[in-house]
């Protein structure tokens, strides 16, 4: 996770940003179709490392959270 949740500095107009690591093209679709079901009506944003600009990527490990319990693994 990484954004201004993992900064701590979430606010009622904030998003949730999930930086995914590794993505098979063809899974895009269902992993967010995935986490949009597991997030119900809280807003998220997904950003892929192999689409992300080298500044914006770097901005978001600054502040990212590593948690197993994030991973989701679709077969």
């Amino acid at each position: 996770m990484v954004g201004s949740l993992a900064s701590g500095n979430f606010g009622p107009d904030s998003d949730v940003d999930f930086l995914i690591d590794t993505c098979p093209n063809p899974l895009k679709y269902r992993i967010e179709a995935s986490i949009e079901d597991l997030m119900a009506d809280i807003p998220f944003d997904l950003v892929y490392r192999d689409e992300a600009k080298p500044h914006v990527l770097k901005r978001m490990e600054e502040h990212q959270i590593h948690d197993p319990r994030l991973l989701v693994v679709l077969t």
